[in-house]
């Protein structure tokens, strides 16, 4: 592969809905909302895996084949798929200590997929993965705790779906307060860490790590990365059951090792690095990499991210979120919901989405209008000024006139592979600048 001097970028984004089977909203689940269900996956740990990997192998060897230029070393491809690809019958890949870490085995089977010879000058954020490591699970599913904390859920949840009123709203923020809660005091650590592959090895911004493969970590726990119940009676982990592991962000966010807990790493290139930030889903509420981002301790003033890229089952891009510099690209790949009405998906759409200007492109599962997908790009025009969106003198990140290129849709048709393991239909890919990448930089 001939050495990597990107001045062009294009987008990839796998628009698979990834969020449960049998949906039973509580709430705006777009929104503040959460959901019961059952988790769509096989049982057996490797037949899952390997079902799930065939399906996203498909999608981008058709956003690779449908590229003009396969090997421009002056083009990253950035191809991306949703939070939550990757988990088990139970919500998370459930492993016993001294096991393999199910992330671990993952990227050993998607480094055979995606060989760098193969897939040149691709970075690959290729969706995440959800695992906890427990003891005894069954005790966990067993316990009393265990059986409380999900009876009241369920109870609340059940009641707002049949109240009316003001009071809907009363039960709504019981139920949310009674969750919040309940994180503080965990009866499963589970853990959601995106997997990025980059044919190009990556480097921290000041560590040298050489790496073909790396993940990220998510730290923020919604009211719906776990189901709030099974609908069908499985033992599962549940909202109220589990929360994610504090990240320790006091001194930034650069990765200084590939498996660290660290958004912020770089590609190298015959002249300056890229720099890019893999935030997942509700950290990008929570203004993760734009606080920690300002508190990485960057070489050069002028240092800031070209990429910022969120991986999600329920979100979209922010403006008090987003923080990569003047210039630099945003792009979101969702996993949950479309941003336009139903009837406008599978077509490139522009327009300003919650205060960002922004191309996009939805899919919705004509068979289960329940479950949908997008994706969404945007480039920052002005960078935010300051971590704290409040701070006197703090501004947001503005945003450019959407860019006049294409976006390519490529309908996955579905199988009884993919409906084994999603519950929303094949999805599609969207190419943003297919024939014409777009330029990575002012």
């Amino acid at each position: 592969m001939s050495a990597a001097a990107y001045d062009s970028v294009r987008f990839l984004g796998y628009a698979i809905p990834t969020s449960p089977a049998d949906i039973v909203a509580v709430g705006d689940p777009d929104a503040a909302g959460a959901l019961a269900g059952t988790y769509r996956a096989v049982e057996d740990f490797g037949d899952d895996v390997r079902g799930r990997a065939a399906v996203l192998k498909t999608a981008v060897d058709l956003a690779r084949d449908a590229l003009p230029d396969l090997g421009d070393p002056s083009v990253l491809n950035v191809f991306v798929a949703p939070e939550f690809f990757w988990h088990g019958t139970a919500g998370p890949y459930l492993t016993a200590p001294g096991e393999r870490d199910p992330a671990e085995a993952i990227l050993e089977v998607l480094r055979r997929l995606f060989p760098a010879a193969e897939y040149p000058h691709f970075l690959m954020v290729l969706g995440s993965v959800v695992s906890a490591e427990v003891a005894d699970i069954a005790t966990v599913f067993d316990s009393t705790e265990a059986a409380v904390r999900n009876d009241i859920v369920r109870h609340l949840g059940e009641g707002w779906r049949r109240a009316s009123g003001a009071m809907s709203s009363v039960i709504f923020d019981m139920m949310v307060g009674f969750i919040k809660t309940a994180h503080a005091y965990p009866l499963v650590q589970a853990r959601n860490r995106a997997l990025v592959l980059s044919s190009t090895p990556v480097d921290g911004v000041l560590a040298a790590l050489g790496a073909g493969a790396l993940t990220t970590e998510k730290y923020y726990d919604s009211n719906e990365d776990f189901l709030l119940w099974e609908v069908t009676g499985k033992p599962v982990v549940t909202e109220p059951m589990s929360a994610y592991p504090v990240l320790d962000l006091s001194a930034g966010d650069f990765k200084s090792g590939p498996f660290d807990p660290y958004a912020i790493f770089a590609v190298p290139t015959t002249g300056a690095a890229v720099h890019a930030a893999v935030e997942i889903c509700l950290d990008h509420s929570d203004r993760r990499v734009r606080k920690s981002s300002a508190r990485s301790p960057w070489p050069r003033r002028t240092d800031g991210l070209d990429l910022h890229i969120v991986p999600s089952c329920g979100m979209q891009l922010h403006p008090p979120a987003v923080a990569a510099r003047a210039g630099g690209w945003v792009f979101n790949c969702d996993g949950q919901y479309p941003l336009g009405d139903l009837g406008t998906e599978g077509v490139r759409r522009r327009g300003v989405i919650a205060g960002v200007e922004c191309l996009y492109a939805d899919y919705v599962d004509r068979a289960s209008p329940t479950h949908g997908a997008h994706t969404q790009l945007a480039r920052v025009q002005t960078a935010a000024e300051l971590p704290d969106e409040h701070a006197p003198g703090a501004r947001d990140a503005t945003f450019a006139a959407p860019p006049e290129t294409t976006v390519d849709i490529i309908p996955i048709p579905p199988d009884d592979g993919i409906r084994a393991h999603f519950a929303g239909g094949g999805g599609a890919v969207h190419i943003y600048g297919r024939a014409e990448p777009l330029p990575l930089r002012r």
